[in-house]
């Protein structure tokens, strides 16, 4: 009898329930979401608008310093690239330090065409009725 308890005292000893796996601590404060970076956000001209894109068309005292901004600039490379993407008639200020005729001829010595759409093209597909 002796063995018979110990064996059914073993049987009779309650099968430990595996808790279930808990699920991962979120972090106190998640970390913010974060937008995709572009180029311009390191750009030098960020928040001088007017210094390289001024209201007046005619006045042309604005190119001189807009250039000396751009020689120092980290992602002038970049700015280029995006300007040329662009036709160069619907340009204006200086991208990379060229003024829109620069541009057009840099497009042309590269042989790069313009990827987006021209103001004209996209203002005849709107008012086509």
């Amino acid at each position: 009898m002796n063995n018979l308890n110990r064996i059914t005292k073993n049987i009779r000893t309650p099968i430990q329930q595996h808790e279930p796996p808990k699920p991962p601590k979120t972090p106190q404060n998640p970390p913010p979401e974060t937008t995709e970076y572009h180029w311009s956000q390191d750009a030098l001209c960020k928040d001088k608008t007017s210094k390289m894109f001024p209201k007046e068309h005619k006045d042309l005292s604005y190119i001189s310093e807009a250039r000396r901004m751009c020689r120092q600039c980290p992602v002038r490379k970049e700015c280029l690239d995006y300007a040329l993407s662009f036709p160069a008639s619907d340009q204006h200020g200086v991208w990379a330090g060229l003024t829109p005729r620069q541009l057009d001829a840099e497009g042309k010595r590269r042989g790069v065409r313009p990827v987006r759409f021209t103001l004209a093209q996209v203002w005849s597909h709107l008012n086509r009725g």
